[in-house]
Order: C-alpha cells, then sequence, then structure tokens
C-alpha cells in the first residue's frame, strides 16, 4: 500500500514558519572560523616569503665575503614574484569571500521575507557587492555605515586592478591610480600595484565587520517577522 500526503493544513503552517525563522536567525552567512583560518593561512605565507629573502640575503653576502668577480641575485626575481602574487590572491579572495557570504546573506532576506520580496539583486544594476548591499538596505530598512563600507569599496579597487589589469600600471587609468594610492598600504610604482603586509590583514577585519553588520540587521529583519507588530 502506497500512503500519499496531503498538503499541510493551514492551522500548522504559522508555527512551522516561526521555528523555521528560528532556525534561520542561527545561519551564519560567513563562517565563524573562516577570517580565523584565513588569517592564519596569510601569516604563514608570509614566513614563508620572509624566510625565502633571507636566504637570498644570506647568499648575496657569502658571495660578497668570498669576493665574487659577478654576483649572483637572480633568485631576488622569484622571491619578489612570490610575494606579489601572493598578496594579490589574499586580496582576490577576500573580495570572491565577501560576494559569497553577502550572496547568502540575501537569501536569508528573501526567505524571511516570503512574498513580500519584490525584487532581488540580480535585478539591478551594477557590481554584485553593490546590488547586494542595495538590496540589503532596502528589506532591512537600514543604511550600512560609510565606515563599514569604504574599507570594502577600497578592497574591491585593489581587486578590479588585479582582475582586470593584472596590477600592470600601464593599463591603468590615472583615475584609478589617483584612487589606489589614497589606500592606506598600497601604492603604485612604476610598474605595478603594490600591497604592504598589513593592509591584508585591515582588509580581513573589513569583511568581518561589515558581515557581523549585516547579520546583526537581517536577524532583526527576521525578528519583525517571527512577531510582526500589530497594526493600530
Amino acid at each position: 500500500m502506497t500512503w500519499t500526503l496531503g498538503p499541510i493544513p493551514d492551522y500548522l503552517k504559522p508555527g512551522m514558519r516561526r521555528r523555521f525563522l528560528a532556525g534561520l536567525k542561527n545561519s551564519y552567512s560567513l563562517d565563524t572560523y573562516e577570517l580565523d583560518l584565513f588569517r592564519w593561512f596569510k601569516r604563514e605565507t608570509e614566513n614563508t616569503w620572509a624566510q625565502m629573502d633571507a636566504e637570498e640575503q644570506r647568499y648575496i653576502h657569502e658571495q660578497v665575503e668570498t669576493e665574487s668577480e659577478e654576483i649572483n641575485d637572480s633568485g631576488f626575481l622569484a622571491v619578489g614574484y612570490y610575494r606579489k602574487r601572493m598578496r594579490s590572491s589574499h586580496v582576490i579572495f577576500l573580495a570572491s569571500l565577501l560576494e559569497s557570504a553577502m550572496k547568502r546573506e540575501c537569501d536569508r532576506v528573501v526567505h524571511a521575507m516570503g512574498e513580500q520580496a519584490l525584487f532581488k539583486p540580480a535585478d539591478l544594476k551594477g557590481d554584485t557587492w553593490s546590488t547586494r548591499r542595495v538590496f540589503l538596505e532596502k528589506y532591512g530598512s537600514f543604511e550600512l555605515p560609510t565606515n563599514l563600507w569604504d574599507p570594502i569599496k577600497d578592497l574591491l579597487a585593489v581587486r578590479n586592478a588585479l582582475i582586470h589589469h593584472g596590477g600592470d600600471m600601464f593599463l591603468l587609468t590615472e583615475e584609478q591610480i589617483s584612487r589606489l594610492n589614497k589606500i592606506s598600504g598600497i601604492s603604485v610604482d612604476p610598474c605595478e600595484v603594490e600591497i604592504d603586509e598589513n593592509y591584508v590583514d585591515h582588509a580581513i577585519d573589513s569583511v568581518r565587520d561589515v558581515m557581523e553588520y549585516l547579520h546583526e540587521k537581517t536577524n532583526a529583519l527576521i525578528e519583525r517577522a517571527i512577531s510582526p507588530k500589530a497594526i493600530s
């Protein structure tokens, strides 16, 4: 005998939705340990570069001490390349991580709003980070503080220079170069975009801060959906 379940009775739906929303509040769009693990990874890669650099310095010193006729410093090219690609990849990863986390935060809003959501981030024009910000602000009834969003705009400016132009100064516009030079920890030398180690740490903190704020605001929206205030 085959049993077929009928539709869920209407009287059960409100309670089921409240329990679903209560669980949704505990769903984090950015994994609790993701940035801690990434900071560890970043520190390990910096240590590796420092060891490589120290080894090359030692090798040069040995050549000088033995009065070599021609100093072989070719290893510094590989060491510099490692540092450049390492820090560039850190910036690109953080921007991608933020993009994914903001998408999941938007999904939480859609679940909380249900049929009340009139548009989705994909309906808006612009980069994915900005459209998701607009969506979250619209339905969360808040405005993201500039002190939280400005560092994200800096991160995206650096990311775009790396993704679209490979960090090559000659492919950047004067406006882009001026913008990048205003970011603490970022500089544009005669050839390429330089990323300071401290900038990566600052970017990690900025991503954490903005996602904690968005999580809090979305949870407030979910709480309103669980216990809507009566209209007097």
